[in-house]
C-alpha cells in the first residue's frame, strides 16, 4: 500500500517519517486507534481491519469526514465553483506559469495580491455561516485552507476563521492529495471521532483496540496548536498515565513526542520512559520547514517514538 498525503496541511504531520515509525506498528492490526489524528496521515496509511481516528478539533474532524465521504467529482465541482465565484486564481486550470507570465506573481509573495480581495470575501461569508458542519461550510473551509497563509486551519476565540491570504492556490498537488485521500477512504474501514482523549467514549475505543498510536501536542514546542498553552504539564501527565495504564492492561502503543528542543528537556517524558521501562527510538527528521520552526531551523530538537512490546520489522531498540 503506497503512502498518501493528507489533504489537510497539518503542522507536524508524519508523512515524511512514516517509514521510520510504521515498523513499530503491527503488520496488520485488528483495531488501530490513531489518537490525536490531526490530518489523518498515519491513520489513512496503516494496515488494519478497522481504523479509529480521534481528535478534539471539530473543524478538522468534520472536514476530514466530508472529504472522505463525498464523491470526489462533486468536491472538485464545488471547489471550482467557489474559485469562480470569488475570482480566485487556479493553477490547476491555468498553471502557475500562466499567472507569472501575466505579471500576477509578485516577488516572493506568489499569488497573494491576486487572491487578497476574493479570499477576504470568502472568509467573511464563511464566518457568517450559522452552521460550520454543512457541505457548503466544509467546501468553504477547505478552500480557505488552500488559499490561506501556510495552508493552515486556524480560528479565533469567537470561532471565526482568522488567517490572512497566502501565496498559493488550488493546484495539481492539492488536487492529487484530495483524490488519493478520497480514494483511500473507499479502500479502508475507518471511523472518525471528535472527542477528548480523557472522555468515556475514547476510553471505550481504547479498550477495543489492539494498537494505539499517539501524536499529541508537544509540551516543549510552540506549534500553532499549542501557542495558547493548550497543552500543559497536566495534559502531558494525564496522557502518560493513561498509556502506562493501558500498557499494564496488555495494550500495545507507540507515542510520538519531542524530548529535547533548544536546550529544553521534557523531564516528565524522560522520567516516565525510565520508570516504566519503555523503548525509545530517535527520529532523524526535524520539522525545519514548518512555519512555527523557521526562526531557528538549526536549533537542537530530538523527536522520538516511545513504544512498548516487540519491534515488528527487526529495528533495534535505542
Amino acid at each position: 500500500m503506497d503512502y498518501i498525503k493528507s489533504p489537510i496541511n497539518y503542522t507536524g504531520n508524519k508523512y515524511r517519517i512514516l517509514p521510520q515509525i510504521e515498523q513499530f506498528f503491527p503488520q496488520q492490526a485488528r483495531i488501530f486507534v490513531d489518537l490525536f489524528c490531526g490530518g489523518a496521515t498515519v491513520g489513512f496509511n496503516v494496515k488494519a481491519d478497522h481504523i479509529i481516528l480521534v481528535d478534539n478539533n471539530p473543524y478538522v474532524i468534520n472536514l476530514l469526514k466530508f472529504l472522505a465521504e463525498e464523491k470526489f467529482s462533486v468536491i472538485i465541482k464545488d471547489i471550482m465553483s467557489i474559485i469562480k465565484k470569488y475570482n480566485l486564481s487556479c493553477s490547476l486550470k491555468e498553471t502557475y506559469k500562466h499567472y507569472r507570465e501575466q505579471g500576477f506573481v509578485i516577488g516572493n509573495n506568489g499569488l497573494k495580491a491576486y487572491n487578497a480581495k476574493g479570499f477576504a470575501q470568502l472568509k467573511h461569508d464563511y464566518n457568517l455561516l450559522r452552521s460550520k458542519t454543512t457541505k457548503k461550510a466544509n467546501v468553504y473551509l477547505y478552500t480557505l485552507m488552500v488559499y490561506g497563509f501556510n495552508n493552515d486551519i486556524r480560528f479565533n476565540s469567537n470561532g471565526d476563521f482568522n488567517l490572512p491570504v497566502g501565496k498559493t492556490d488550488f493546484n495539481k498537488n492539492n488536487f492529487n492529495k484530495l483524490k488519493e485521500y478520497n480514494q483511500r477512504a473507499r479502500e479502508i474501514n475507518y471511523e472518525f471521532l471528535c472527542a477528548d482523549f480523557r472522555s468515556d467514549v475514547v476510553a471505550e475505543k481504547l479498550l477495543q483496540a489492539d494498537f494505539i498510536y499517539c501524536d499529541p501536542p508537544y509540551l516543549i514546542t510552540d506549534a500553532v496548536y499549542n501557542e495558547k498553552n493548550a497543552w500543559t504539564n497536566k495534559e502531558e501527565e494525564e496522557l502518560l498515565n493513561l498509556l502506562a495504564k493501558l500498557s499494564n492492561e496488555g495494550k500495545r502503543f507507540a507515542l510520538s513526542n519531542v524530548i529535547e528542543k533548544e536546550g529544553k528537556d521534557n523531564f516528565l517524558l524522560k522520567k516516565w520512559v525510565k520508570e516504566n521501562g519503555f523503548n525509545r527510538q530517535d527520529i532523524i527528521y526535524h520539522y525545519r520547514s514548518a512555519s512555527y520552526n523557521k526562526i531557528n531551523r538549526n536549533a537542537g530538537e530530538q523527536e522520538v517514538l516511545i513504544y512498548n512490546g516487540m519491534v515488528q520489522h527487526g529495528t533495534k531498540d535505542k
